[in-house]
């Protein structure tokens, strides 16, 4: 490129490809699982932000990609993180930098010293102001890897999502049963715990599965209903006030939840599980009350709704066996409510 003032090749390989047009290719950083960041087009999405790995899912020519939180659809090339835009701006804005030097340095006719002198008395000078540094953009750390069940895709998201970025299918009981599992299998640990670390250890893993597995069964259910406000019509904003004002915290408790869903969304929550399921279920979440909030130990306030009793002050008992029943009460539940509202929808 004599007559240009931009070199070919460099760290953003940059390729002469008309007469008046320069292309660049920036290389994007894989995280330590080889994959690569991207962001939902739709600036309202949250979280919005999810990571793919090249080479899995849709590996031939694919012109649409998916959010995996709202389903919004787009060209893969769209879904870029606002820092892999930054680095773009940052990497052209750079190689401008160099070629306005050298534009200016051709113009006054300056040489490589860039200096040039007329006669005894005058001379002009010109200094570059250098390649201002381009920093690689730094992603964040997500810690829910995904494999879709239809395209084989292995993605990573923030949270409860529903959608695989590349084929747009469902994988919603793919998402849940990850949740559940990774409680599964705190659950499988406790006993070696108990023998290395001591009983009090060992309880507190059991009383933290309970409290997580409390929280999967109210964030899924948020999830759930707010997709099915949103079909029924409600925008987002009035999906999201009912959720803040009418369910707060309800969907922690089963007894609850089914109520709100029942009066408010006229569906119910347990059907198909049998009732004493439901009212083991029950039993077991009321016991998070006093481990959340008292230290695990018994109060009144926990005696006035439990079934399973015990004395005020002393430590409620939770059992790796309960939690695991609970779990298997919960997916079931979570996955027939979800069956019988959207299995007409495949998309």
């Amino acid at each position: 490129m004599s007559d240009s003032y931009f070199d070919e090749g460099g760290p953003f390989h940059l390729k002469r490809s008309g007469p008046d047009e320069i292309t660049m290719r920036l290389p994007v950083d894989r995280d330590s699982t080889g994959m690569i960041a991207r962001e939902c087009t739709d600036n309202d999405c949250a979280p919005g932000y999810f990571k793919v790995k090249p080479g899995t899912g849709i590996t031939s020519e694919q012109e649409t990609a998916y959010c995996p939180y709202c389903r919004r659809s787009a060209s893969p090339s769209d879904f870029l993180t606002a820092a892999q835009l930054q680095y773009a701006k940052d990497a052209v804005f750079s190689e401008v930098a160099v070629a306005f030097d050298r534009a200016i340095q051709q113009g006054l006719g300056l040489g490589p010293s860039g200096k040039k002198s007329y006669g005894n008395t005058v001379s002009l000078s010109y200094k570059p102001g250098g390649r201002p540094h381009v920093a690689r953009p730094v992603e964040e750390e997500l810690r829910r890897d995904i494999c879709c069940p239809h395209c084989t895709l292995e993605h990573a998201v923030f949270g409860l999502a529903t959608w695989c970025p590349d084929c747009g299918g469902d994988v919603f009981h793919v998402h849940l049963d990850a949740e559940l599992e990774v409680i599964r299998k705190i659950l499988a640990a406790v006993e070696t715990r108990r023998e290395t670390l001591g009983s009090r250890v060992a309880g507190r893993d059991v009383e933290n599965a309970l409290e997580d597995t409390v929280s999967v069964f109210e964030a899924v259910l948020k999830t759930i209903a707010k997709r099915q406000l949103i079909l029924a019509g409600k925008t987002v904003e009035e999906a999201d006030g009912f959720l803040e004002k009418t369910v707060r915290s309800q969907f922690q408790s089963p007894r609850a939840a089914a109520d709100i869903w029942s009066k408010q969304l006229g569906l119910e929550l347990f059907s198909g599980v049998p009732a004493e399921q439901i009212a083991a279920l029950t039993d077991t979440f009321e016991k998070r009350h006093p481990i959340t909030h008292n230290l695990g130990i018994v109060d009144r306030k926990y005696l006035q709704k439990a079934a399973s009793g015990g004395l005020v002050g002393r430590d409620v008992r939770v059992s790796a066996g309960e939690v695991e029943a609970a779990i298997v009460v919960v997916s079931d539940a979570l996955l027939k409510l979800y069956a019988r509202l959207f299995k007409a929808d495949k998309t």
